[in-house]
């Protein structure tokens, strides 16, 4: 990028931050640490506070405490700011929109205010094992070459019971893989992954996009960078088994952007993509119209090992311990 260039980019980076807080970005009561966390926590919320107790005090029972917690609540008209605020943990860094705009443009501002070595996600519905953020950030460490890190997921249903695992790798060792060589989805899970944050900071979040912007993020990402998948899973994920045929529909327009958006790089990969898109938007709203949609979300998961079983019990227990003591009720 010439100088011209990236004076251009600084300024509409400086205009963008501006305008945020112009537009109602209030912030929380808590100090920044001078000290620069090892990892920065993004976690994007819009009305959770009914699930943010087990959110955060995850992230509280956390054998790491190098972290600080990018928390932006998007917009909502419940109580969620005032639960992340109340715990009083200078580390967990609160900013408020006065309206929801979405998880592009809420994930960039908190990008854009994150100061670690190392960028990961939890969203505000699930919760991450105790050992997850020192597990991730040992295999980066221990991996130079490689720019981002993913894990296995537990799937929870409703009642928070462990219903299938997804994500994690075969074998019984971590697995490395080169940059993608063409362009696909992302063969991991966004939630469970670890990013150096020097990689993070050169791509953006796409603000367009009120969801599904986590692909065209981490593709950025993986079309530059080697990553690696551990074999074991670190975190929590709370699966829809409810969504509707409209949110299904606007998830596959989106990623069609995505890949319409690299059509000067990869003109034929793009269209090919587009066409598995397709493709697959027509075996939902089939599934739909049979009723077999939830059948459709099960397949992509597997059953749980006796291990990952043990693990989960274990992590579950742990992290409820936490919630009850911080907010008086497991649940």
């Amino acid at each position: 990028m010439d100088s011209q260039a990236s004076g251009a980019a600084t300024y509409l980076d400086a205009l963008y931050a501006s305008i945020c807080w112009r537009a109602g970005m209030a912030g929380n009561a808590g100090t920044e640490g001078k000290v620069k966390p090892a990892v920065s926590v993004m976690m994007v919320c819009y009305n959770a506070a009914a699930t943010l107790p087990w959110a955060l005090a995850s992230l509280l029972a956390q054998t790491s405490s190098d972290w600080e917690c990018i928390f932006v609540d998007d917009g909502s008209t419940d109580c969620s700011f005032d639960v992340a605020v109340g715990l009083g943990d200078p580390r967990i860094r609160a900013f408020q929109l006065e309206t929801n705009r979405g998880r592009g443009a809420a994930r960039q501002f908190a990008l854009e205010q994150a100061k670690g070595d190392y960028l990961c996600f939890l969203d505000a519905d699930d919760w991450m094992y105790p050992w997850r953020l020192q597990t991730e950030m040992d295999f980066l460490e221990a991996e130079p070459k490689v720019a981002i890190v993913s894990a296995g997921m537990a799937i929870l249903d409703r009642l928070g019971d462990l219903v299938g695992t997804r994500g994690s790798a075969d074998g019984d060792k971590p697995q490395v893989f080169p940059p993608i060589s063409r362009l696909r989805m992302p063969p991991f899970s966004f939630p469970a992954s670890m990013i150096r944050m020097k990689a993070a900071k050169l791509c953006k979040f796409d603000m367009r996009f009120r969801v599904s912007e986590d692909a065209g993020f981490l593709i950025q990402i993986l079309l530059n960078h080697g990553y690696g998948i551990l074999n074991r899973n670190v975190y929590a994920y709370t699966e829809n088994f409810t969504v509707t045929l409209a949110r299904i529909m606007t998830d596959y327009h989106l990623v069609g952007q995505i890949f319409r958006d690299y059509r000067k790089e990869f003109p034929l990969q793009s269209k090919i993509n587009n066409l598995e898109v397709f493709a697959k938007s027509l075996v939902y709203r089939g599934a739909f119209a049979v009723n077999r949609s939830d059948w459709l979300v099960r397949r992509r998961s597997q059953s749980p090992t006796p291990k990952e079983v043990e693990e989960f019990q274990l992590a579950r227990r742990t992290v409820a311990l936490r919630v009850e003591n911080i907010f008086g009720t497991s649940k």
